[in-house]
């Protein structure tokens, strides 16, 4: 009996060591600053400064939230083409595997210019649509489009629908030198086919930064929500635990209920 105790009292500690665990988060973002403002130069409280200029790019009094994803509160970014301008943040540097990037689109006016609006960058420095690692665009008929460095833009097959909260996860992969898009995947699920696919993606090989561009052209958009990190899980998180991590969190009551009885 002894034995069985200790051992289910391990189950249980593995459990919770498990369901504890700190996934590899580089950064987020949730725009919990003084309403109504600008964006620059807020700090990020799990990185630095945002740095650039604010034409365009200002703290709304809203939270954009996704069914089944966690919210992280504060309030949302709102990007107002018609001037431009640009700002950026930075995280530790990532130069292989994965790195994923998710976020909250909501779309109030359409781009006029084909423009992009946010993206990872190879380098500190403002975002650059010629040298960015990877770049999120909105066109004038409506669509979100993918593009990465010496390569051409790819575009959903259909338009977006305006005011509408769309949950949106960019992934480059190093290894396979490919980017993708995914458009409303399930929150905590598992990682679904991309929606947008760029291969042979040979110049990339460094990311250290986030940034948000407002263009000349028309269009304005919401962005709330950042996760950036080194897996699929890290940047989808559920507000619903997953079945296996109940079933240890089970195991882990268990062990402890079994210690006690011993006592």
């Amino acid at each position: 009996m002894k034995r069985l105790n200790l051992t289910v009292l391990a189950i249980g500690a593995i459990a919770f060591l498990v369901s504890s665990a700190q996934a590899s988060l580089l950064f987020s973002e949730g725009f919990n600053y003084n309403t109504p403002g600008t964006l620059v130069p807020n700090t990020n409280p799990g990185g630095g400064a945002w740095t650039g200029g604010n034409a365009g790019l200002t703290i709304g009094n809203g939270n954009l939230t996704y069914s089944g994803l966690t919210d992280q509160g504060g309030n949302e970014l709102s990007i107002s083409n018609g001037a431009a301008g640009s700002a950026i943040n930075t995280f530790a540097n990532v130069t292989s595997g994965q790195i994923y990037y998710s976020f909250l689109l909501d779309v109030t006016a359409a781009d006029s210019g084909n423009n992009y609006f946010t993206a990872m960058n190879p380098t500190t420095g403002a975002p650059n649509g010629g040298t960015d690692a990877i770049d999120a665009y909105l066109y004038s008929n409506g669509k979100i489009g993918l593009r990465t460095a010496g390569a051409a833009t790819v575009t959903s097959s259909s338009a977006l629908t305006l005011n509408t909260t769309y949950f949106v996860v960019l992934e480059y992969n190093f290894t396979a030198q490919t980017a993708y898009l995914y458009l409303n995947p399930t929150a905590g699920g598992s990682q679904p086919a991309a929606t947008l696919t760029l291969a042979s993606v040979t110049t990339v090989t460094a990311i250290d930064d986030v940034g948000f561009k407002a263009a000349s052209a028309s269009g304005n958009y919401l962005v709330d929500n950042l996760l950036i990190g080194t897996s699929w899980a890290d940047v989808t998180p559920s507000t619903v635990p997953e079945p296996s991590v109940l079933a240890l969190a089970g195991l882990g009551v268990l062990g402890w209920v079994a210690r006690l009885r011993r006592r």
